[in-house]
């Protein structure tokens, strides 16, 4: 991987979603003492971390969607850790692939922004449980597209273990900026958010010229906005450009560029242009995401190769929602497999065109 040493990898062939990698996975050092643990290929939960060693003691960026593959990431770090033990904990996001492995940290501050704080109880690691043991249920109703539902859920959540999982909110929530520094290392966090959640962070190490960006920024898997707006995300990847590192650690994907994040400005402003004379038309939030997934401009774009592109649904209808245009939502837990049910028809119809 470019600008990168492998310190540890794991040697796996496939990824957790079962697809070839597409790099290998494990424990980079991406500049003197400041590391990336990186995971094929992007996909759900596919999150990769950030190691920062200042002196004899560690900052560790982000944590694990369960224990299981936390502790993994401890284990294959130990050549780092027993010089420089983790001291400190920083979350990019509330995305529970961001931050369910705080609860290994217990006792040790942890910082977020505010936004994110508020965000972390919001979805319980109970309710995947319950969605795991329901999966194979739905695959077997082929009805309304439950059964896609049954098998897009079970394909994200089959490789995580959330038995055990307790939400750890942050303990040193900040607004706005704020710096953490650790023996004469810098770190700088600026709340980018709300943009993919509502409170995204991003974390600049000037003297390493570094920057981890969350989950601001996917590479080679298509992005999406859950909170919006996505304007918000758009100034908060110029903010990356801006800083001009020389090395950026996506939320998923590998190791990113300039060209990188230029690629996903572009895929935002594709999308806004794209999708607002569908909505003003009076589409249908499902039905304009298959006009534009079977358009010829999005065929030939780069982003069409992309993993994870039916995630166009959800952030259409963050669109819709800051267009203030009627969505087809329900309330509550039934809503969200909904939203599920119809992203994974999305998926469907992308997975037959692929088939010719």
């Amino acid at each position: 991987m470019r600008h990168a040493r492998m310190v540890a990898g794991t040697g796996r062939r496939h990824s957790r979603m079962g697809e070839p990698v597409a790099f290998a996975e494990g424990l980079y050092e991406v500049a003197p003492d400041t590391y990336a643990w990186m995971v094929p290929n992007g996909s759900w939960g596919e999150t990769n971390l950030g190691l920062v060693r200042c002196g004899d003691q560690s900052v560790l960026i982000d944590t694990c969607w369960d224990l299981h593959h936390m502790r993994e990431v401890l284990s294959h770090a130990q050549s780092v850790l027993n010089e420089a033990p983790i001291t400190r904990v920083i979350n990019t996001h509330a995305d529970g692939d961001h931050c369910w492995g705080n609860q290994l940290f217990a006792g040790l501050p942890i910082t977020a922004t505010q936004a994110a704080v508020a965000q972390m109880h919001h979805h319980p690691p109970r309710q995947l449980r319950a969605l795991q043991r329901s999966a194979r249920w739905f695959e077997a109703i082929p009805l309304a597209g439950v059964n896609h539902l049954g098998r897009y859920m079970g394909d994200m959540l089959r490789p995580y273990r959330f038995d055990g999982v307790q939400v750890l909110p942050a303990s040193q929530p900040f607004s706005g900026e704020t710096t953490v520094s650790v023996q004469g290392s810098t770190l700088h966090l600026m709340e980018v958010g709300p943009g993919h959640t509502d409170g995204d962070c991003i974390v600049h190490l000037p003297q390493r010229g570094v920057v981890y960006a969350g989950d601001i920024l996917f590479v080679g898997v298509t992005p999406v906005a859950w909170a919006g707006p996505v304007s918000s995300i758009v100034r908060a990847l110029q903010r990356v450009l801006d800083l001009q590192p020389e090395v950026i650690v996506p939320g998923h994907g590998p190791l990113a560029d300039a060209e990188d994040v230029r690629a996903q400005i572009d895929y935002w402003e594709w999308l806004q242009v794209s999708l607002r004379p569908l909505a003003d038309k009076g589409l249908l939030v499902k039905e304009a995401c298959e006009s534009l997934v079977r358009s010829s401009a999005f065929k030939r774009a780069p982003f069409a190769r992309w993993r994870a592109q039916e995630r166009v649904f959800t952030s259409a209808c963050t669109l819709y929602r800051e267009w203030r245009l009627p969505l087809d939502a329900w309330p509550g837990a039934l809503g969200a497999l909904n939203h599920f049910r119809q992203q994974a028809l999305v998926q469907q119809l992308l997975w037959q065109q692929a088939q010719g």
